[in-house]
């Protein structure tokens, strides 16, 4: 079974975070909800989650993808945070997947792996240094790299996330039994 990583810091976007978890479970991933520094987190509109772990408490060998999700200022806070940094950078370095949503790019930048395309939240892209910006497509993936939009497209993204790690055949039956339709 593949295992993922979502990064909550307070002041994330709750409907992408949320989003991602929900879809991914739904397919059979095992997702664990893993707070940047503390417990419970607070998302950008007050909504609070309680977490399963810390960041320091992430085993990175035990996961095949790491999930960004977006919003103000939790990006901020994920951006900062040089333990991220670290773990962003080690899972680059060994080709896992990396994913990240709306303003999330930004943190990627910071830890210097946006190299190809990508997209994010219209107007984050000035401060993504690497890269070259897609602003018409909802989700871009380039190699181990998948970026998305934001808030509206968190549905699409996070199915895609669930093709990936769990083939079309999952795909697909989520995407029915969510009548999400594209």
């Amino acid at each position: 079974m593949k295992k993922v990583a979502v990064i909550f810091a307070d002041g994330f976007e709750e409907i992408e975070g949320v989003s991602i978890v929900d879809v991914l479970r739904r397919g059979g991933v095992e997702v664990d909800i893993v707070g940047l520094d503390k417990l419970p987190i607070a998302g950008a509109h007050g909504v609070k989650f309680v977490c399963d772990m810390t960041l320091y408490d992430l085993e990175e060998e035990d996961y095949d993808m790491l999930v960004l999700p977006g919003g103000q200022p939790g990006v901020s806070n994920i951006e900062g945070n040089l333990k991220m940094r670290e773990i962003i950078k080690r899972f680059d370095k060994k080709g896992k997947f990396i994913a990240a949503i709306c303003a999330a790019p930004i943190a990627l930048d910071a830890a210097e792996i946006v190299r190809s395309e990508f997209t994010c939240y219209p107007g984050c892209e000035k401060a993504v240094r690497g890269g070259s910006y897609v602003s018409n497509r909802n989700v871009v993936q380039s190699g181990h790299i998948i970026t998305s939009r934001g808030p509206a497209t968190a549905m699409e993204f996070a199915l895609e996330l669930l093709k990936i790690l769990g083939g079309e055949q999952i795909y697909a039956e989520v995407k029915e039994g969510l009548l999400f339709v594209k």
